[in-house]
């Protein structure tokens, strides 16, 4: 099975977004194709991304719900322990949790919309894909 990390914006995505390739990530893992691993510093991360006031005006979900969905999340996703530290990209350090969770995962891709990931492409063998990127490798594999 393929072992993938989502990027914080890849699951907002599919959050604000039905039909989205970010949604179809998520359904190919509810679908057991792929496993999703997360740390519990994505979580926070999403958590607080979700309930900030400018995605609030947008998607206009209570607390509630957003962590309602945040669970029902975790119980498809595979959380690492987050003990990893990685100082690998220097002008937004928020990024480095999704490299270390890789490392965390021995993840086959990290997919991510945020160009301070993409730009390197790769991070220790891991290809940093975007999420179009990712769904057009799973449909040559098939």
């Amino acid at each position: 099975m393929i072992r993938v990390v989502l990027d914080t914006n890849v699951i907002v995505s599919a959050y604000l977004t039905r039909n989205s390739k970010a949604e179809k990530i998520l359904s190919l893992a509810g679908m057991g194709v792929i496993d999703i691993f997360l740390s519990g510093h994505i979580l926070v991360e999403l958590e607080r991304t979700l309930l900030s006031p400018k995605l609030t005006r947008i998607h206009r979900d209570t607390a509630r719900q957003i962590r309602h969905s945040i669970e029902l999340l975790k119980r498809f996703v595979t959380i690492t322990p987050g003990v990893i530290e990685v100082d690998a990209v220097k002008d937004d350090p928020d990024d480095n949790k999704i490299l270390a969770c890789a490392i965390e995962a021995h993840a086959d891709f990290i997919i991510s919309g945020d160009h301070h990931l993409t730009d390197l492409r790769r991070y220790k063998d891991i290809p940093i894909v975007n999420p179009d990127t990712f769904l057009k490798h799973m449909e040559n594999q098939a």
